[in-house]
C-alpha cells in the first residue's frame, strides 16, 4: 500500500519526539536510555495506561490483528515495545495527535 503524499506529521511534547514520514511512524525519548520505536504506520498501537500519581503510560508496540485501533486505553500487564510516560494531564494532546494519525491510515481510535 502506497502511503498518502501529506503523511508527514510531528508531535513534540516536553521529553517525546513522534513523527509520521512516507508511512513509517517513530517515537523518540530523550532520556538516558537509548530507545525508540519504528515501524509502518498500518502496524502500530499505542495503549494508555492510567497510572497513580497523575501518570499515564503510553506503550508503543504492533498490531496482532487489522483491525485494531491505533489508540485505546489499557488495563492489561502485556506492554509493547517502547513505553514512554507522560502527565495525564498531557494525554488529550496525545490522543489529539493519534486521532490524525487514525484518520491519516484509514484506521480508528477506541472509544
Amino acid at each position: 500500500m502506497e502511503p498518502p503524499a501529506c503523511d508527514h506529521k510531528v508531535f513534540e511534547h516536553d521529553r517525546v519526539h513522534l513523527r509520521v514520514d512516507h508511512g513509517i511512524f517513530e517515537v523518540f525519548r530523550r532520556n538516558r536510555i537509548i530507545g525508540s520505536y519504528r515501524a509502518p504506520l498500518s502496524w502500530v498501537k499505542v495503549r494508555a495506561e492510567a497510572r497513580k500519581g497523575g501518570l499515564t503510560r503510553l506503550h508503543f508496540g504492533n498490531i496482532e490483528e487489522l483491525d485494531e485501533p491505533i489508540y485505546a486505553s489499557t488495563t492489561s500487564s502485556k506492554h509493547g515495545l517502547v513505553t514512554v510516560e507522560i502527565q495525564t494531564t498531557d494525554e488529550p494532546l496525545y490522543r489529539a495527535f493519534f486521532t490524525e494519525l487514525a484518520q491519516l491510515s484509514d484506521r480508528r481510535i477506541a472509544s
